[in-house]
């Protein structure tokens, strides 16, 4: 009896095996491709950690070298702007608003106003994406002012800014300032915010800055802001005079009748 010649084809259960061990290779493939392409298009995306620690410390008052935050903003401002990150955008926005204020008191009219117009489309970003952000309100009434001066419209700017952050500190820093200088043209609803910025710092006991704004104030308006600390303690009222004194200022108001003060400083 002869034997019937043995078959080269796999069993069914065998090819199917292989069958599925060929596919799953290829999806891990292709998921590989997927999450290579997800890296590429969301790394341009990412914002340097570093931006939160160095606006924080702007908006305190300390000073860097203007050309490293330049390529801080051109470096994390376009990803920001595809993420509408108002978080990131308001960051950035401080370092343009530190940025713009030197170059314009270094008398770089070009620079000028070209950080200006920075500030001015950062501005109107932030509030595509947060409309109620009191810092996007204040870059646009700073690039608005710079360029019309104090008008209807820059005070409305101004007033939204106040309107949706009435008692930020680090917004009032730089606030203030401006507000304060233009104090005689302000409409009444302004001149209370600026001199209640001027108060929330004074009763922060936040007195050196006090005594800043006092100096930036026009002269109209330092009366109302020596109002608002008639309530507080002596030693709070005589650290704030110590600090203006200090700026080569001089306080006249009834509510600093100190007993060291010569007599013709008294009312």
């Amino acid at each position: 009896m002869s034997r019937e010649p043995s078959s080269t084809t796999a069993p069914p259960a065998e090819a199917a095996g292989s069958a599925f061990r060929w596919l799953l290779r290829g999806s891990t493939v292709a998921l590989s491709a997927v999450a290579l392409a997800w890296i590429i298009s969301v790394a341009p995306d990412a914002t340097d950690p570093a931006v939160p620690q160095i606006a924080g410390r702007v908006s305190r008052g300390e000073r860097y070298e203007l050309d490293r935050l330049r390529r801080i903003v051109e470096g994390n401002l376009p990803a920001a702007r595809r993420l509408c990150s108002a978080k990131t955008l308001r960051e950035l926005l401080l370092l343009q608003l530190a940025i713009a204020d030197e170059s314009t008191r270094a008398g770089d009219l070009r620079q000028a106003d070209i950080d200006a117009d920075g500030v001015e489309a950062t501005s109107r970003t932030l509030l595509a994406c947060a409309p109620t952000e009191g810092l996007g309100w204040f870059g646009a009434y700073w690039a608005e002012i710079r360029q019309a001066g104090f008008g209807p419209r820059t005070a409305g700017l101004l007033g939204l800014s106040y309107r949706f952050a009435p008692h930020e500190a680090w917004l009032q820093l730089i606030r203030a300032p401006l507000a304060l200088r233009v104090f005689t043209a302000a409409t009444p609803e302004l001149k209370n915010y600026a001199a209640q910025d001027f108060a929330d710092l004074f009763q922060a006991r936040l007195f050196p800055s006090a005594a800043t704004l006092y100096q930036a104030a026009a002269a109209a308006a330092r009366p109302e802001l020596l109002e608002r600390t008639c309530g507080a303690p002596q030693i709070d009222r005589e650290l704030l005079m110590h600090f203006v004194t200090e700026k080569g200022l001089q306080i006249r108001h009834r509510c600093y009748p100190f007993e060291d003060r010569p007599d013709h400083l008294k009312e």
